[in-house]
């Protein structure tokens, strides 16, 4: 019974197994994310490494994720600069909004749209960082593929989602929270890879999947 419970094959033991990758992984991700501008990139290379090393058990997540953060840098910079401009356009509208008209009816829509804009930004995010990752896109390809992939596969898209938002949840609403910061990005990358590889072997073709440049 005794011998069982502490047997490292096992899914438990596997996976504290990797709680030192996943801990050094956040902290590159958080160096990386330091420019702002190389967000994207830095979370390319995050969800590259825990997806290809950290959760199949194949060694150097390290090295692998700094060659991807390099190999990002080129798309990933104006990508990030594109989500941030949309995010703060939205913010900027909905705090003049409030300035102006504040307690209105209005406002509350501008608050709305704003709460929209984020929730359907993330939601986009959550496919398109892998496929930016995985994949040969240009760039028109990849932002129409991310909003196809996050339409076609909506309840996947909603299970990344609700996995975010109760991982960040629960790493800033407890005692415990800069441990839990800690791994959090790396534990949420770790989470989505199912979701994202069922949509990713049912769009794209095994012999092709390094090359694709199709929609879903």
């Amino acid at each position: 019974m005794f011998s069982g419970l502490f047997d490292m094959d096992k899914p438990f033991w596997r996976w504290i197994g990797k709680l030192p990758d996943l801990v050094g992984l956040t902290l590159l991700f958080y160096l990386c994310c330091i420019p702002i501008i190389t967000i994207i990139p830095a979370a390319c290379a995050l969800f590259d490494a825990v997806s290809r090393c950290t959760v199949p058990d194949v060694k150097g997540c390290f090295t692998r994720f700094f060659r991807t953060f390099c190999k990002e840098l080129k798309q990933g910079i104006p990508l990030t600069l594109l989500f941030l401009t949309f995010l703060l356009v939205a913010l900027m509208g909905k705090l003049i909004m409030q300035q102006n008209a504040p307690d209105t009816q209005l406002a509350q829509i501008f608050s709305l749209m704003y709460l929209l804009t984020y929730i359907f930004i993330s939601a986009y995010l959550c496919w398109l960082v892998p496929l930016q990752s995985r994949y040969h896109h240009s760039f028109l390809h990849l932002l129409r593929n991310a909003f196809l992939f996050s339409i076609a596969r909506l309840p996947g898209t909603v299970g990344m989602l609700l996995i975010s938002v109760a991982v960040m949840f629960i790493s800033t609403a407890t005692s415990y929270t800069l441990p839990l910061l800690l791994l959090a990005p790396a534990l949420i990358a770790a989470l989505h890879t199912r979701i994202v590889e069922n949509g990713f072997d049912r769009a794209f073709p095994r012999d092709e999947s390094e090359q694709a440049d199709t929609s879903v």
